[in-house]
């Protein structure tokens, strides 16, 4: 015979949106993260590239690293940029040899509204963390 689960056991795995894992949660984070920059046209990987170039210039290779993709896929991401005159590519004084990459006056504007944006959500994404398991 299979027996219930505790109270405890099914309020732990219970939060109000029906998730019951935490991956599940913080994904459902990414997708409100998602839907908010997209009111700016960002997709959520320019939006993580213009946040880091937020902090400053990176090297293609480090800003890569930095986001945890491929060399390839942030060249991609940052070509679209560049296209939209939100970012730019400059050889480093140090090294000639070295293109870093940073934030257009453009580029700083829609971060701005971009974080704006997912300010806005902030009571929700908030509430959604609070509901995970520590």
């Amino acid at each position: 015979m299979v027996s219930e689960p505790s109270a405890a056991v099914r309020a732990a795995e219970r939060t109000t949106d029906g998730f019951t894992h935490p991956g599940h949660t913080l994904a459902h984070i990414a997708r409100i993260v998602e839907r908010a920059v997209a009111t700016t046209d960002l997709s959520l990987s320019q939006y993580r590239v213009l946040a880091t170039l937020g902090e400053g210039q990176e090297a293609a290779s480090r800003l890569a690293e930095k986001l945890a993709v491929s060399r390839p896929s942030i060249t991609g991401v940052v070509d679209g940029l560049v296209a939209r005159g939100l970012v730019r590519r400059d050889h480093a004084s140090c090294d000639r040899r070295r293109i870093d990459v940073g934030l257009t006056e453009a580029g700083r504007q829609l971060l701005a509204r971009a974080d704006a944006a997912v300010e806005e959500r902030l009571p929700r994404i908030t509430e959604l963390l609070g509901e995970l398991p520590l």
